[in-house]
């Protein structure tokens, strides 16, 4: 775990770290911009460079189904603007784990682990949800800012 960051310094690293999980050539400048990026829409490539960047299928099955997601590379179709907002709310809670613990190995290991504080759960088994992606969220500002060891 790295030094604290503000918060406007943690939610631009966030964003750059973001936009390179989902394969994105320019970072969003604000989050102004994140939401213009998501209202026009993701390439399903960008799901792909999820999984590259080591999103295992069955969590982002529950992201975007499989089917919709191959139905959307062969037509040739961009993800709906609900599949866009998931996928850039995953890409997300990944890149906050990765700025709070300085590398995407040591994010992606606390996220895939389970944790009391979700029942049991691993976290990443809850950013399918706005809910679930906002407690994640929340846990990992707390780490950022010393509240859990």
């Amino acid at each position: 775990m790295q030094n604290p960051a503000s918060p406007a310094a943690l939610a631009d690293r966030q964003r750059v770290l973001a936009a390179d999980l989902l394969g994105l050539d320019h970072p969003p400048a604000d989050d102004l911009d994140v939401l213009r990026m998501v209202r026009g829409r993701l390439s399903p490539q960008a799901v792909g460079a999820l999984q590259a960047a080591g999103l295992d299928a069955r969590t982002l099955g529950r992201i975007i189904p499989r089917r919709t997601l191959e139905h959307r590379r062969q037509k040739g179709e961009a993800l709906s603007l609900e599949e866009s907002e998931r996928a850039y709310r995953a890409a997300s809670i990944v890149a906050l784990a990765q700025a709070v613990f300085g590398n995407r190995d040591k994010a992606l290991s606390w996220l895939h682990a389970p944790r009391s504080r979700f029942d049991g759960e691993a976290a990443i088994a809850l950013i399918d949800t706005d809910i679930g992606a906002r407690l994640v969220e929340e846990a990992l500002i707390q780490i950022d800012e010393g509240y859990f060891a």
